[in-house]
């Protein structure tokens, strides 16, 4: 299912040569960052440009050793918090199950999803206004239902969900689909939550 048209991807391709980088084509045309990715990676960057896309990367990198320093410092504060307990679910739940280069957790269960909002939400202080949920049928699913179901389990508005169909699967074994909860800006969340894996489980190995 094509989600941005032709000429959404071909301004894409147009703007990366001209040394916009990856933030910036965001920012831009509204693309998530795995998405802006997949489309520029084989496109090549007017000589021109190149200078100038380097020194935003160099700018890009120091900004992001820096936010992981900070999201280093506070994730050893958290794990020391009354919160430890709720932490320590959040962690396992997207240890293994979200993604690790985009701010993104996915399943079918929605017990774990339930969790998973509820504790970004109330503990990590996200607002709802920035959770973008996606959920993934296939044809043979009620979508209404389906709908209701994940909207009731993350208290989400229906309107601010996107509905993905997946026909290239006739069968699922899951009954309301897959929900993917996207945090927008999320990278420093990210940075944080796998932190928080890092010192966890360096924590937990030395009981051993």
């Amino acid at each position: 299912m094509r989600i941005h048209s032709d000429e959404k991807i071909k301004k894409l391709k147009e703007l990366r040569r001209k040394g916009y980088s990856i933030n910036e084509l965001m920012s831009e045309l509204s693309m998530p960052k795995t998405t802006v990715w997949h489309h520029i990676q084989k496109v090549t960057v007017y000589p021109e440009y190149v200078p100038i896309l380097r020194a935003k990367i160099g700018g890009s990198r120091k900004r992001r050793e820096k936010n992981l320093k900070i999201a280093e410092e506070l994730a050893e504060k958290m794990i020391n918090s009354p919160d430890r307990e709720y932490l320590i679910v959040l962690t396992m739940l997207y240890w293994a199950e979200g993604c690790k280069k985009a701010c993104e957790f996915i399943n079918s269960d929605g017990r774990m999803v339930d969790l998973y909002v509820k504790i970004i939400v109330k503990i990590f202080g996200i607002p709802k206004e920035r959770i973008t949920p996606t959920i993934r049928i296939i044809s043979s699913m009620d979508k209404k239902e389906c709908l209701d179901y994940w909207a009731k389990i993350t208290g989400l508005p229906k309107e601010r969900f996107f509905v993905r169909i997946n026909d290239g699967n006739k069968t699922s074994s899951t009954k309301h689909g897959m929900c993917r909860i996207s945090i927008k800006k999320g990278s420093n969340t990210l940075k944080l939550i796998l932190s928080l894996v890092q010192q966890f489980y360096d924590q937990f190995i030395k009981t051993f």
